[in-house]
């Protein structure tokens, strides 16, 4: 690949989704080819100390999806769906020693549930319940793994019962908590990142949307390029990443892949 220039990407994001992913099609084959090359799989798995999470120390093609906590929303349904009809395993790497704050959209859509009821406002948007489910001023700064719903439950427990909602097969999908690798894998964010992006050499397939607003646009610029510039300086490759939608950027913020079908509310037990 050229150099990496941060800046050019950041203002131009038709480059950056050009330097960044790669289609679902391409990378599968990319994928294939590469779990072959003896090579580049040594070379891989000695910058990484051979520090493999579980889930992907077999060779398989894996696809991932990386969140604080995993849940039904309709992104994960989405990911879950194209993972299987394109004979990916579906794994779902946590972060549950990660800090709950509401200032985080994802982070705060795990506290706030947003039911969508699948109906329009006059300006075309959707039209979502929030239903607030823990208590943010009381949890803001803890480990994601401390926080408990207004009934008491763990707030990661819950999010996994709501899978009970949809017929999957509890061996279809695959749950990571990938806290303590990420601390045996640097001691910061860029670190740690470098690291996880080269599991998407030959390990798998990494499926995400990188944004440009807000908090969400400071990772990008400040942890994202950077990790992902460093390490393809390493690999000598590009780390898979298919992108999810939203893509537009003129919805980067739409609610609905953060939202939930009405089936998961009987869940809620609010007083």
């Amino acid at each position: 690949m050229n150099e990496i220039d941060i800046n050019k990407i950041m203002q131009d994001k038709k480059l950056f989704n050009e330097v960044v992913y790669t289609s679902l099609s391409d990378a599968i084959k990319i994928l294939e080819k590469r779990q072959k090359d003896k090579n580049l799989i040594k070379k891989i798995d000695k910058i990484l100390n051979n520090s493999i999470p579980e889930p992907l120390k077999t060779i398989n093609k894996n696809g991932v999806i990386f969140r604080q906590v995993a849940t039904p929303n309709f992104e994960a349904r989405w990911f879950m769906e194209l993972t299987k009809d394109h004979g990916l395993k579906t794994n779902f790497f946590e972060y549950h020693s990660d800090k709950f704050t509401p200032n985080n959209c994802y982070k705060h859509s795990l506290g706030q549930l947003i039911i969508h009821k699948n109906k329009k406002d006059k300006n075309g948007g959707d039209i979502g319940k929030r239903i607030t489910i823990v208590d943010f001023n009381k949890f803001n700064g803890k480990k994601i793994k401390d926080v408990q719903t207004f009934w008491g439950d763990s707030l990661i427990s819950f999010h996994k019962k709501l899978f009970d909602k949809y017929s999957n097969k509890e061996e279809d999908l695959n749950f990571y908590d990938a806290s303590d690798w990420f601390m045996e894998n640097g001691d910061d964010a860029i670190n740690y990142y470098t690291h996880l992006l080269l599991l998407f050499i030959y390990h798998g397939i990494l499926f995400e949307n990188f944004l440009f607003v807000d908090t969400e646009g400071e990772f990008t610029r400040n942890i994202l390029l950077p990790a992902f510039k460093e390490a393809v300086a390493l690999a000598g490759a590009k780390p898979l990443i298919v992108p999810i939608p939203p893509m537009d950027p003129e919805i980067e913020e739409d609610i609905h892949w953060h939202s939930y079908d009405p089936k998961i509310e009987s869940l809620i037990k609010l007083k």
